[in-house]
This record gives structure tokens, sequence and C-alpha cells, in this order.
């Protein structure tokens, strides 16, 4: 059991959130979970998978009882925090489904009240991401790419666009709408997953973002960059490189969290729809457009302070209080984000 247990976590890594046992990011914090696949074992041909049905790979599927035994220890020893559950698809989507909401129910019901994500499968029916909601903090779907052609191509066998991805991830917001509010339901909301590099700009994959934001309110994008894998039809296409994704995730929060509107951010791409190879996307903005610069700290709304590299949403808001209660000062500034970071932000705004 020892060594299925690892060849199944190690896999995890073809959904990827990042590894099987890692330091989860939510809210500034680190939290501490397992990832891990409910099987290895796959139905589907996608072209870019180490685990598609064609090729040779370690081919495992949990124990139910013993994957909510290992997790409670876990989690009582206070070794994690929660767990991330996904699988291949080893069966009908529903069947799938159907596990892995009893993995969850199980624990709950063993007095399990960390946090758990469940990965949906695509065409996971209505009744199905309900029962999901009841008992997991966060659920979603895999989009694979941020371009239906290009998800066509790369897994022919996850059904249609639309109706079985979309449809699937507008429910979920529905549910997180309808109940996130008023119960302990999806307290960390719908996240979904793309591959980078496989085809599409990155023109492409920022509108799709800001569209799946505005309508459906994401939680997180979690952007994969592409891995060639051996024996399989994309073997030999170049690997890419890690910062598109490191920029897009910082597009994402200057989305999501910063207010960043498409038409502010169109204008960095290049003339092929490409991201610069950037460290601070945000200082790129601020090349762009120098006549937003310096900022007035005394004055400015926070829209405007959140144009400002260096500041996030909650420096903005200590800044405003500090505005407000007459305190605001480079003295201040410095107590607030430390020496250096002022200083970096000192080259932006005024006082």
């Amino acid at each position: 059991m020892k060594k299925f247990s690892k060849i199944l976590i190690e896999l995890s890594k073809w959904d990827r959130c990042k590894v099987p046992i890692y330091n989860a990011c939510a809210s500034g914090k680190r939290i501490p979970i397992i990832k891990t696949l409910l099987s290895s074992i796959c139905i589907n041909e996608c072209k870019y998978c180490a685990l598609r049905r064609g090729r040779v790979a370690p081919r495992e599927r949990w124990n139910i009882n013993k994957l909510v035994d290992i997790t409670l220890k876990l989690w009582k020893r206070g070794l994690i925090e929660g767990l991330f559950l996904s699988s291949s698809v080893y069966s009908d989507p529903e069947v799938v489904v159907e596990d892995e909401i009893e993995v969850a129910r199980m624990l709950r019901e063993r007095g399990f009240t960390g946090y758990i994500h469940l990965r949906l499968m695509p065409a996971t029916p209505k009744f199905l991401i309900w029962e999901a909601a009841e008992v997991a903090d966060r659920i979603g779907v895999n989009l694979e790419s941020m371009d239906p052609s290009i998800f066509y191509d790369i897994a022919p066998d996850k059904g249609d666009y639309r109706l079985d991805l979309l449809d699937v991830l507008e429910e979920c917001y529905s549910i997180w709408r309808e109940l996130g509010g008023r119960r302990n339901v999806l307290r960390a909301g719908v996240d979904t997953q793309v591959i980078i590099g496989v085809g599409e700009t990155d023109e492409t994959t920022i509108r799709a973002t800001y569209d799946l934001i505005s309508r459906f309110k994401l939680k997180r994008i979690y952007y994969s960059p592409f891995e060639p894998v051996p024996n399989t039809p994309l073997e030999k296409r170049p690997q890419c490189p890690q910062y598109r994704a490191t920029l897009l995730y910082q597009i994402f929060f200057l989305i999501r969290d910063y207010g960043f509107k498409l038409e502010e951010i169109l204008p960095l791409l290049d003339d092929h729809g490409m991201l610069p190879p950037v460290g601070d996307i945000k200082k790129e903005y601020a090349k762009k457009n120098p006549d937003l610069y310096p900022v007035d700290l005394k004055n400015a709304s926070r829209e405007e302070i959140l144009r400002v590299p260096g500041i996030g949403p909650r420096l903005a808001d200590k800044i405003i209080n500090l505005r407000e209660s007459g305190r605001l000062s480079k003295y201040e500034l410095v107590s607030i984000m430390g020496l250096k970071r002022a200083k970096s932000v000192m080259k932006y705004v005024v006082l």
C-alpha cells in the first residue's frame, strides 16, 4: 500500500496545483495539504498526459477507506490542514465524482474540519456538483486550455467545451453565489486549471481569464506550463518557460484583486499577442504609462494607489487609513512596508 499510495501522489502532478504534500497559498498564508489522485487508471487519450490510456504508466487506485484513514491520521497529527483530491477518468465521470464525494463525506462524518478541494470531472451532472459543494471548501473542473480549438485537439475525449466544462464551472459558481454567503459552503470558492504553451497566445489566455473572473468570480486559475512527456503525441513540443506562468499569475491577481481592466492589460502585449519576459508586470505597466505617475498618495483613489508597483490591496487600505487619520508620512510608509519596499515605492509616488 505504501508503494501504491506514493505512485498516486507522485502522479498527481499531472493535475497541477503543485506537489503532493505542500504549502498551499491561501489569503497570504501557507497551508500544508495532501494532494493525490484517486486513481491513475484513465480511459482518455489526452495528448499531453503521462496517464493517457495508450501509454505505459503505473496504474493504481486508492481504497477509499484507506485514503480517508491516512488523511485523518495526518490531519490529527497536525501534518496537514487539508486534502486536494483529483483523479484520472477511470470510469464514467459520474462514478469518479461520486467516489471523490464519498471520500469527502466520510472525512466530514468522522470529524474532519480541514480544507477539502475536489476536482470535478467534465460533464459532472448538476446534482453531483451540489453534493460536492456540501462537503468541499473548493470545487472546480479543468478547462485544459483557454482556446476551445486547442482543447479539442489536445483533449479529444473530454467532451464539449461549452456543455461539459463551462457549464460545470457555471453551476459551481451558481451554487457558491446562492449558498456561499449564507452557509459554510464553498468557503474557498471555485477554480479551474489550464495548460499553457501548447499553441495559444497570452492574449487568448488573458481575455479568457478576464471573462472567467467576471462571469464566475473564480478564486484561482492554475496555469500549468506544458512539459513534454515521452511516448505521447506532444513529446517533441518544446517545454513552456516558467516565466509565462508567473506572468499570467500576476495578470490574474491584477484583474481579481487590483481591479485592472482588460484595456489596461492588453497594451502590454507584443505584436504576437505575448507578454514581455519581465519579472514584474506591474512595473512594466508603470513603464508603459508614465503619465499616471507619480501618484499623489494624499489625494489618490484606492484604484490609483493600487497601480503603484509594490502596493497591494492590504497596503493600499493601510495607506488610506493613515491618510484619513492624518498620519501619512514617509516614516509611516516605512513602518508599514519596510525600508526596502518603501524605497522602491517612492519612485512612483509623492506625499
